[in-house]
């Protein structure tokens, strides 16, 4: 017996998406077309918004009294745990990312290219030409860098070596918290057509987390991480990013205090 086949024609249903072109856009140019949020989206944008930057400002009063009455054994274990601290929060980006369907390419990692140094060493040029008369700005109206930030690199061979580990964990991990992640984070769920809101969350939320500078280091560093954002915006990769960061941190082993 012959099966007569099904008379009526199936034409696939195009449904129209309510997203606007330039979040279709950003969307395919930053690999996040798979993007499925979680609870771990929220619970990550909580902490990098909220969480970090709110423990951040204890720290934020007076750094000095710690700082100078901290021996070297002591900047040892904050040095280290700092380090611990935020590969552990990386973990935590991670499992979040994996389970938004993006993978790393969806927060900025793409394959390293030789370019990508000449950007990090042309955006700290000029990044901190720019933050250097911005911090003569505030001197002369009153809010003069602290310097305590000095008191951090330690000066043994022991502890240098440790500062180059944790000048990695703070580039590396920071740049992909703040820029890779909160930054397409928020464009995506809020639906932004453009860069400029999450680039001021984002550049915000990381100068708070380094209150423990004072007042005039939270300016300046909010300028530094939008300033980041950018360059993340023009590059479309973490790396030059981490790499800038990476050596600005470094580089603290060699000025002079």
């Amino acid at each position: 017996m012959t099966i007569n086949p099904d008379p009526i024609e199936r034409i696939p249903v195009y449904e129209p998406s309510n997203e606007s072109p330039e979040m279709q856009r950003f969307k395919l140019e930053w690999n996040n077309t798979n993007f499925r949020r979680s609870t771990l989206t929220y619970l990550m944008l909580f902490f990098l918004i909220v969480i970090y930057p709110a423990v951040s400002l204890i720290f934020a009063e007076d750094p000095s009294v710690m700082l100078k009455n901290m021996d070297s054994g002591v900047l040892m274990v904050l040095l280290v745990s700092t380090i611990v601290m935020q590969w552990g929060i990386f973990l935590f980006l991670y499992i979040t990312i994996y389970r938004e369907q993006t993978g790393m390419a969806g927060v900025g990692f793409k394959k390293i290219r030789g370019i990508d140094f000449a950007w990090a060493i042309s955006f700290l040029v000029a990044a901190n030409l720019i933050l250097s008369g911005l911090a003569w700005v505030l001197g002369q109206v009153g809010l003069p860098m602290s310097g305590e930030i000095s008191m951090l690199v330690p000066t043994d061979t022991v502890g240098r070596v440790v500062w180059v580990a944790v000048s990695f964990t703070a580039g590396f991990c920071e740049e992909t918290m703040f820029r890779g992640y909160l930054m397409t984070r928020v464009r995506l769920l809020g639906k932004f057509t453009n860069w400029v809101i999450p680039s001021i969350v984002s550049a915000l939320a990381f100068g708070i987390c380094h209150a423990y500078q004072g007042i005039p280091g939270l300016i300046v560093l909010s300028v530094y991480g939008l300033l980041f954002a950018l360059l993340f915006i023009r590059t479309k990769s973490i790396w030059p990013l981490i790499i800038a960061h990476f050596f600005q941190d470094f580089s603290a082993l060699f000025i002079p205090k």
